[in-house]
């Protein structure tokens, strides 16, 4: 099936839209958490747990993902997914009860875990190994402005004392988008990756560095998660600053890392992937020290502007590296590593609501140091046991 130029581009910035909606949603949460707990009636700790229906949805839906395709076309996957967001989003608004809530999580998350990754096999299908790195760090691009701007308005809306729904404002209106490009565009089949020809077709013939990189992937997610997770409410209760002054400090984390995502667009472009990775992710490890030991709201608000910085781009080259390890990315491989992100976005809420409740917030942060030198081990260890017969097939640009 040929792939127009002009629908190329439409189905591409579906994609990016994609990540879009999955960080309006959970971006948020910090910011949100307090008000739930308010409306409800529930301590703040039980607020930020339910979260993990989004989150378990999530990974229910990348489990899902895996074998989806197989069945079922990427536009009626991508189409459906939308209708169900929006959906969602109304019952939350319309029915006020917390088992209303918590469905709509569940189910809101499972769709945003099918639509992450039809969009990132979309585009393993339309672009070549190069220039899908660059594709895909653009899907980060489009997660932190998203995060920036959803945190933001956030804040301001629920400083405004609208209902705590309207804080997904912004993820319902980027979903309708999504579903109107996919209703207009022509999507390839998922076939043309699973009967092409190459390594990547047979789950036995990966390699171990895939699931070396899956791994560093779910710890990742859980760092990165219960960042942005507890940072909010560790301003306000450790530093002493408002609502909407803490989601400011969470913004300043997503605009960093919207601009190291351009930055690290250009350089997976110039610079060789492998040792590229190494380096930003100890940067990255070394940078989340400051989260918990800094004093004062500009210093942490700072903090989070260069971890954002160094964490920019880093969980798509991870994810990049993952792909170029066989010679064909099949779209199973590439369900399977997003699947290791949703268990990593599922489990966050509720191990970092544990640490918090046996410890306390600060400890959340140190967890978190924890996991990014864990994903910096993982990836150094999938360096070492990959083959030079895959380094051969795979391209220079990956040394």
């Amino acid at each position: 099936m040929q792939i127009n130029f002009s629908n190329k581009h439409r189905l591409t910035f579906g994609s990016f839209l994609a990540y879009f909606v999955m960080s309006a949603f959970i971006s948020p949460l910090g910011v949100v958490s307090g008000p739930i707990a308010e409306h409800f009636g529930i301590s703040i700790t039980a607020a930020t747990a339910a979260f993990t229906y989004l989150t378990t949805g999530v990974f229910v839906g990348t489990l899902a993902a895996v074998f989806v395709f197989d069945y079922l076309r990427l536009k009626q996957v991508i189409i459906g997914g939308a209708v169900i967001i929006c959906a969602s989003v109304a019952a939350m608004y319309a029915i006020d009860r917390l088992s209303v809530f918590s469905i709509a999580l569940a189910l809101i998350g499972a769709s945003c875990g099918l639509e992450l990754s039809a969009a990132a096999i979309v585009i393993a299908k339309l672009f070549e190994a190069r220039l899908r790195a660059s594709m895909l760090l653009l899907t980060d691009c489009f997660y932190s402005i998203a995060g920036v701007a959803s945190t933001s308005l956030a804040g301001v809306l629920l400083a405004g004392q609208l209902h705590w729904s309207s804080a997904y404002l912004l993820a319902v209106v980027a979903t309708a988008c999504v579903a109107v490009i996919a209703m207009t565009g022509r999507y390839p089949p998922t076939g043309a990756i699973e009967h092409g020809s190459g390594s990547g077709v047979d789950m036995r013939d990966w390699p171990i560095g895939v699931h070396l990189v899956g791994m560093a992937m779910l710890i990742y997610l859980i760092g990165f998660v219960s960042i942005y997770s507890w940072v909010p409410n560790y301003a306000q209760a450790t530093l002493g600053v408002g609502v909407e002054a803490s989601s400011e400090i969470v913004s300043r984390m997503f605009l960093g890392m919207f601009i190291g995502q351009l930055v690290m667009f250009f350089l997976v472009l110039r610079v060789r992937l492998r040792p590229l990775i190494v380096v930003y992710a100890s940067l990255a490890a070394t940078m989340t020290i400051s989260l918990w030991t800094v004093e004062g709201a500009a210093l942490l608000q700072l903090a989070m502007l260069f971890l954002g910085l160094v964490t920019g781009g880093l969980f798509k080259t991870i994810l990049t590296y993952g792909t170029t390890l066989v010679a064909v990315p099949s779209a199973k491989m590439v369900s399977y590593l997003i699947f290791h992100a949703g268990l990593g976005t599922a489990v966050t809420p509720f191990v970092s609501a544990f640490i918090v409740a046996k410890f306390d917030m600060a400890a959340a942060l140190r967890f978190a140091t924890v996991c990014y030198l864990l994903t910096l081990v993982l990836v150094i260890a999938a360096q070492c046991t990959e083959s030079r017969s895959v380094k051969a097939v795979t391209g220079s640009n990956v040394d």
